[in-house]
């Protein structure tokens, strides 16, 4: 009796096992089956527009990717989550995310966040971190992740394009206006030692920096009337570089001293700037205005997809988006090449990786993780936007990048690899 007790029991405890295990099974397996991505960016807010673009772009690429069977024959998924223009609530929402989603890859903060990212992949060291929203010199630099790698642009890199594009122009008197914290800082001081590089009587003839969202600029712009400056160089975006060129010309800084930009090809400035915005300088990784084949492909796909996008900002693949886009396919691309999701597979594949985008050549530096591609230097014109002007709305009219770009060979504009930037690099 006891005998066949303690069989009936084992019999038991068996069937239970193997329903547990049955119940378990296709679970696990569409977690396996998944390549999971966690976005945590900015989507409310004065800088909600920010994140916005870098979802569109991020969608698109895995969109693509997944039509060609995903990433290593598994699923792209991305989970989205506001960081609220926080950085404790973007790391509270990341750790979320690496604990409970076990997510492969994180993407999304601006350059303080991306910095604090650094820090928590390397301690968990599950997941790899993408960064194709911010460039701050020590992300890649003091600040630096084996985790972490660059995929968009570099501060250090757009102010030396920019110095060089300067080089043709009467420009040699610039004043550097930023915002006070960890990018605007960097981009000054990067700004200030790249443009001695390439004109050597250059003189800067102020500095200053303000509040994020700061609201009333007249005190900066007195200073830089006072100072006679040919140019003013700013690292801002959205409303602050908004507000910073319309009130800079309301109060009578002449038109023929242009603002070189970071974010400057922005949708909305420029449709808010109107003709104030003829005559600023950009410089990008990327620019719709490179007419390889791919680059042309990408951007009527893209179109095509979203020409009837309530709001005109994600219309087409501009600056940002581009660059989001790339970036991402550039990601997929190496760890096609590690054919793993392991962390240390994908590092050692990434370092060093080789990767022809659709703007140029692509080169991943072992030692920092900084992307090094071409940069194009672009200058708003008057006159009629192909892109935006009419396009598909009538009321939506404002000046655009104009077709002659000047790219600067990714040697020239690259950061250079300095023990004293990043004690990896020779």
């Amino acid at each position: 009796m006891t005998t066949s007790l303690s069989r009936m029991m084992m019999i038991g405890s068996f069937c239970l096992l193997m329903l547990v295990l049955l119940a378990w099974l296709p679970f696990n397996a569409t977690a396996q089956d998944t390549v999971k991505i966690g976005m945590v960016t900015t989507l409310s807010g004065p800088f909600e527009f920010v994140g916005r673009t870098y979802v569109a772009g991020i969608t698109f690429a895995v969109d693509e990717q997944n039509e060609k069977g995903g990433l290593l024959g598994k699923k792209i998924e991305v989970l989205i989550d506001d960081d609220e223009f926080k950085t404790d609530v973007a790391l509270r929402r990341v750790k979320n995310l690496i604990l409970e989603k076990k997510i492969n890859f994180v993407t999304g903060g601006g350059s303080g966040t991306t910095i604090a990212l650094n820090k928590l992949v390397t301690d968990y060291k599950t997941t790899i971190q993408i960064d194709t929203t911010a460039s701050a010199d020590a992300i890649t630099g003091k600040e630096f992740s084996p985790y972490s790698f660059n995929v968009c642009y570099n501060s250090y890199s757009i102010a030396s394009a920019l110095a060089y594009a300067m080089k043709e122009t009467p420009y040699r008197r610039f004043f550097l206006l930023n915002m006070d914290y960890a990018l605007g800082r960097e981009s000054a001081k990067t700004f200030k030692e790249a443009i001695k590089v390439h004109i050597p009587n250059v003189e800067i003839v102020g500095e200053d920096y303000h509040p994020p969202a700061t609201k009333d600029f007249s005190p900066y712009i007195t200073k830089i009337i006072a100072s006679k400056a040919d140019a003013i160089y700013t690292a801002n975006y959205g409303p602050d570089f908004l507000n910073l060129v319309k009130q800079a010309r309301d109060l009578g800084l002449a038109k023929s001293v242009p603002f070189l930009g970071v974010h400057a090809g922005d949708p909305y400035a420029l449709s808010r700037l109107k003709d104030e915005g003829v005559g600023i300088y950009q410089a990008a990784t990327y620019s719709m205005n490179v007419k390889t084949p791919e680059n042309q492909r990408i951007i009527a796909k893209y179109h095509e997809r979203h020409k009837n996008d309530k709001d005109y900002l994600t219309w087409w693949p501009y600056s940002q988006l581009g660059i989001t886009i790339l970036g991402w396919k550039m990601v997929f691309a190496a760890v096609e090449k590690a054919g793993s999701l392991d962390p240390q597979k994908i590092i050692e594949t990434f370092e060093g990786f080789k990767y022809e985008s659709a703007v140029g050549p692509w080169t991943m530096r072992k030692c920092d993780h900084l992307l090094i591609p071409p940069y194009f230097v672009g200058v708003t014109k008057g006159g009629w936007n192909p892109y935006f002007n009419g396009s598909i709305r009538p009321e939506v009219e404002f000046p655009w990048e104009g077709p002659d770009i000047i790219t600067v060979p990714a040697n020239v504009a690259a950061r250079p690899p300095t023990p004293d930037y990043n004690p990896r690099c020779p």
